[in-house]
């Protein structure tokens, strides 16, 4: 337990911006250590990361181009090989970027529980996650969320694409107004 606390107060001291109250820190520290907030976060990269290795990524953002999807059914096995190709270059590069940051995430977590949360309301946390009602919300506040998202997704995103096409013209016809004049426009007549 003291080797903790002193781990604990070395890294306030050492990281700026830590909560000053040692005591705050380490009823953070257990608390995002009883939540597991590596493995979510780490789970949750890694599912990011496997998206982005099977090409998943960068075909949704290509989609969004006009013309892509064209193109794309053209020569599929082609598209599909490159998009798959450029995939694992970013979820290389990626991963070594989750796997610098985790332990920073984690620690800007503790700083957040410690700055916002007393210690007795930290302990409190930490009961209540313990309790059985804190455990189900912990299993199952997850699926909730998963299912606001898949309503959000289904009663928005359509239709947010649907008016963004509609301003399709009136975005155009502002961007000109922005666009330099070309070069054959600024020669005088011959």
């Amino acid at each position: 337990m003291f080797k903790s606390f002193v781990a604990v107060a070395l890294l306030a001291a050492a990281t700026p911006g830590l909560a000053a109250d040692p005591a705050a820190v380490a009823a953070a520290t257990a608390l995002v250590t009883q939540l597991d907030l590596k493995g979510q976060v780490t789970g949750g990269m890694a599912k990011a990361v496997a998206d982005m290795r099977n090409g998943g990524m960068i075909t949704r953002m290509l989609q969004a181009q006009p013309g892509f999807d064209a193109a794309r059914a053209q020569q599929p096995a082609k598209f599909d090989a490159g998009l798959k190709k450029i995939g694992a270059m970013q979820a290389d590069a990626a991963q070594k970027v989750v796997a610098a940051e985790i332990p920073n995430v984690v620690n800007a977590a503790i700083q957040s529980y410690a700055t916002h949360y007393t210690v007795a309301e930290l302990k409190g946390l930490s009961d209540f996650y313990r309790s059985p009602l804190g455990v189900a919300f912990a299993t199952k506040q997850p699926l909730v969320l998963q299912d606001v998202q898949i309503a959000q997704q289904k009663m928005m995103a359509v239709k947010i694409q649907n008016a963004m096409q509609a301003l399709g013209p009136q975005v155009q016809a502002e961007l000109k107004k922005l666009a330099p004049p070309s070069a054959t426009q600024s020669l005088p007549p011959k």
